[in-house]
């Protein structure tokens, strides 16, 4: 995550793993939890550090459904998934920008851009007094290529700055055809 304070993983065996990474030496990292899943995850992504102590997390792959998981890590750690987002098709890349557009590239040829700034608000889902789960996500965008023949494998998100005052999304899929486009109007 961006703070450096965590450190998550998927290994061989579709556990999905947390860990303090605060010290330098990766020997000395110590496992937070860990969480058995059913299906093969095949992109991980952290959301925009808003709150000491609050992350989101997002994953996805086989099972065609992104999940949002909210870790707190103060004297004990806790986790929940607080969102789950269906697609299509399985999940290939997750990007997330610093705005809060989550972007989700599948194997049908969509990318889905899914507003979640509201997660900025730097309260914890459980600490909100309405259903969060309606409220959550704020709008979605579909942008499909080739639809069926073609798999988005990867994405990059740039956020503005000072020489760079635009959001811009990078797409590459299995059709070799790479394009950027603007999320300004966005987020």
């Amino acid at each position: 995550n961006e703070d450096v304070s965590l450190f998550a993983m998927v290994g061989g065996r579709s556990n999905l793993a947390i860990y303090d990474s605060r010290s330098s030496s990766p020997d000395n990292w110590e496992l937070l939890f860990s969480i058995s899943l059913k299906a093969t995850i095949s992109s991980l992504c952290w959301g925009p550090s808003v709150k000491k102590g609050l992350q989101y997390l997002a994953f996805g792959g086989g099972n065609e459904t992104v999940a949002i998981l909210e870790i707190k890590a103060h004297e004990q750690t806790l986790w929940e998934t607080v969102l789950q987002i269906p697609c299509n098709a399985n999940i290939n890349d997750l990007v997330w920008n610093n705005k809060g557009l989550l972007c989700i590239g599948d194997d049908d040829g969509t990318v889905s851009v899914v507003d979640l700034s509201y997660l900025k608000s730097g309260k914890a889902v459980s600490e909100m007094n309405y259903n969060w789960q309606r409220q959550g996500v704020i709008s979605q965008t579909k942008l499909t290529r080739n639809l069926g023949r073609n798999a988005i494998t990867s994405l990059c998100c740039r956020s503005p700055s000072a020489a760079f005052n635009f959001n811009t999304l990078a797409v590459g899929g299995s059709d070799g055809i790479f394009e950027i486009i603007d999320l300004s109007e966005r987020g």
